[in-house]
């Protein structure tokens, strides 16, 4: 068996998870090699399975990603499944949960060509954060002072061709930062501890953490409704969670793309990653 661990020519940073990685699947008699994308030379046929893990300059080139999706889909199995992969690139996908019911921070979204009323907006959130709807990492991600129309529109017209999500500023986030919960196969893995990150900021994950009860909650709630979308099994996800203004858990992303899995902090949990991926694979033919 030879599975393709996806990831990108130019890097913004290091993956750490890859060679971990790598190792667990070598021990379950798994062959793997590291594969950008981009890389038009390799031949996706010859893999029994392409797991996507750290494409994190999709963004930029955010037409020949989405090509490249369609295409790798067509010659093996792509994991996580194309549809969901799809479904979750744009975070309209936060709407969606939350007129399922789940708690999730409060969104606007803002079509690509449109300048919004910033006054109506800065009255019902405050202090905003003004991100691109498909966005990796902290990519054009900024905080806009209540009132700063100014800039609010300078950020408009500089992104003027991407859709962009606002939405109110957690002071939660900034002084407490948020969890972000991994799942492998749907199974609560593990989570870890974030600071808030910014356009141009590194990551700052701060280590292992317990998830509060109403955390887990949410997270359980959310791969349930993803699950009844029928894309087909997962082999990975990783929800966010941060705390509102009146302590209340709030989903802020599901990353089921190419979330860092942070497996450097929990190298053991690599092997639940391996099983989850082979399950995958037979579930998604």
């Amino acid at each position: 068996m030879r599975i393709a661990l996806v990831t990108c020519t130019e890097m913004p940073r290091p993956d750490g998870d890859l060679p971990i990685l790598g190792a667990a699947f070598a021990a379950r008699g798994v062959d793997t090699e590291v594969v950008a994308w981009e890389d038009a030379s390799i031949d996706w046929r010859g893999f029994d399975a392409a797991l996507v893990r750290s494409p994190w300059n999709y963004v930029a080139r955010f037409r020949g990603f989405r090509a490249w999706i369609d295409r790798v889909a067509a010659e093996t199995r792509l994991l996580n499944p194309r549809e969901a992969i799809l479904w979750n690139l744009h975070k309209r996908y936060l709407a969606e949960l939350a007129g399922d019911g789940i708690a999730v921070v409060a969104t606007e979204v803002v079509l690509h060509g449109v300048d919004p009323d910033w006054n109506a907006l800065f009255d019902r959130f405050g202090e905003l954060v003004v991100k691109p709807a498909v966005s990796a990492g902290s990519f054009a991600t900024i905080r806009v002072a209540r009132g700063d129309v100014d800039a609010a529109r300078a950020h408009r017209g500089a992104h003027a061709e991407r859709d962009l999500l606002v939405q109110p500023l957690l002071e939660s986030v900034l002084a407490h930062g948020e969890t972000n919960l991994v799942h492998f196969g749907g199974a609560f893995s593990h989570a870890i501890h974030k600071g808030a990150r910014w356009n141009g900021d590194a990551e700052q994950s701060r280590g292992l953490v317990a998830p509060a009860a109403d955390e887990l909650a949410i997270a359980r709630r959310v791969l349930d409704h993803v699950d009844a979308k029928g894309f087909g099994a997962l082999a990975y996800a990783r929800v966010d969670i941060a705390r509102g203004a009146d302590g209340r858990a709030l989903l802020m992303e599901l990353e089921i793309v190419e979330p860092s899995l942070f497996l450097d902090r929990a190298p053991d949990r690599a092997s639940m990653l391996v099983d989850a991926t082979l399950r995958a694979m037979m579930a998604n033919p």
